[in-house]
């Protein structure tokens, strides 16, 4: 199916639900060919993607993945990193750097959503480059995130956070990493990383980095099944909400979705400058959100409250961004951030590590000691 597929998309033709479905179970049971996947991919990232195409990819992924049960009212924040396609580094890092242009939000945000009593599920991975992922803050930071699922399940049910490192989700995908490391450019498996969370989340707010697909992408996460969810786009910061410039959103309600846009002023923010949401490398970033949990003023601390507000916002936990705003900016000021912050840091470092290092091309899979 693969081939006629290839043959299909480079005349600019979409898939129908079933051929995706057929193509993406060639690709997991290791019937295409890497040459094909390859293939496969830059075509369809040049006809574009489709609503339809991108569900039925996700509906097969999610087949293969095992659910966590985190309990009612789990949120993910998921968002494409910065650190998976070079033309999106060049974009958003410093030239010549060994660090993030900005600094990470997402992760900082987690903690104070978490603070301000919601359950948050964010997936993780590591850089592939000298940039700071995710996964990269979340070691400076001491937080150990090689947990079996059970783990993450009391994770979520008993911190109310957790943090997914994508391996344990990822175990048997390594000739499709090693693909997409090769070519380079973004594809549809960075459209399908970040909604791939087995949280069994309610509610979803997701970052992307272009504006143009801000509606595509929800009404994806509306086919699957999310009732309440935003994907964000704003300016300089990319996939997170921003107080440099406008923010473009895009809001689920269920079977409606809306675009609109956000301008700081508007939420009652000041504009800022990128400037003054430099980040550098993980360990700058790691002491930079530790200096936001702790309550420190500024820049940082705004835009991670806009984001958290986000977040109460669509979750129903409060009715406005400005709403949302307060909410996130008690979750700091009594300290119920930065004590989600350490009750995680030291619950993840009592327990049994489960991975071994990432395997590097050609290694063996991770798997548990």
């Amino acid at each position: 199916m693969i081939k006629e597929a290839i043959g299909k998309i480079v005349l600019r033709k979409d898939l129908s639900g079933k051929e995706m479905e057929e193509v993406i179970e060639e690709i997991l049971s290791k019937r295409a060919s890497p040459a094909q996947i390859a293939s496969f991919l830059t075509g369809l990232r040049m006809k574009g993607e489709t609503v339809e195409e991108i569900t039925a990819a996700a509906h097969m992924f999610r087949k293969r993945i095992s659910k966590l049960e985190g309990g009612e009212g789990v949120i993910c924040l998921d968002r494409e990193e910065i650190t998976i396609e070079r033309e999106t580094i060049l974009r958003t890092t410093q030239p010549m750097g060994s660090g993030t242009y900005i600094f990470n939000i997402s992760t900082a945000t987690a903690f104070v959503v978490a603070g301000g009593g919601l359950k948050v599920a964010k997936t993780v991975r590591r850089s592939f480059s000298p940039f700071c992922g995710c996964v990269d803050v979340l070691e400076a930071l001491g937080i150990n995130l090689d947990l079996t699922r059970t783990q993450l399940e009391r994770s979520l049910k008993e911190i109310g956070i957790g943090f997914i490192d994508e391996r344990l989700i990822q175990n048997d995908w390594e000739p499709i990493l090693s693909i997409r490391q090769r070519i380079g450019i973004r594809t549809l498996f960075n459209l399908l990383d970040p909604i791939l969370n087995p949280s069994c989340a309610e509610f979803q707010v997701l970052g992307v980095y272009e504006p143009g697909i801000t509606e595509k992408m929800a009404w994806v996460l509306r086919n699957l099944g999310i009732q309440r969810g935003l994907v964000i786009y704003g300016e300089d910061t990319l996939d997170e909400m921003s107080i440099t410039g406008k923010t473009k959103v895009t809001e689920i309600l269920r079977n409606e979705v809306k675009s609109y846009f956000i301008e700081p002023e508007e939420v009652g923010m000041k504009r800022r400058s990128v400037e003054e949401i430099r980040g550098g490398t993980k360990q700058d970033n790691a002491e930079i959100i530790l200096s936001i949990l702790k309550g420190r003023r500024g820049a940082k601390r705004e835009i991670t409250v806009l984001n958290a507000a986000g977040a109460f916002f669509v979750s129903g936990k409060a009715r406005s961004l400005q709403e949302g705003i307060k909410i996130a900016e008690q979750s700091i000021d009594s300290g119920a951030a930065l004590e989600k912050f350490k009750t995680l840091l030291e619950f993840n470092q009592k327990e049994r590590p489960y991975f071994r290092d990432l395997p590097l091309e050609g290694e063996k899979k991770i798997s548990e000691r």
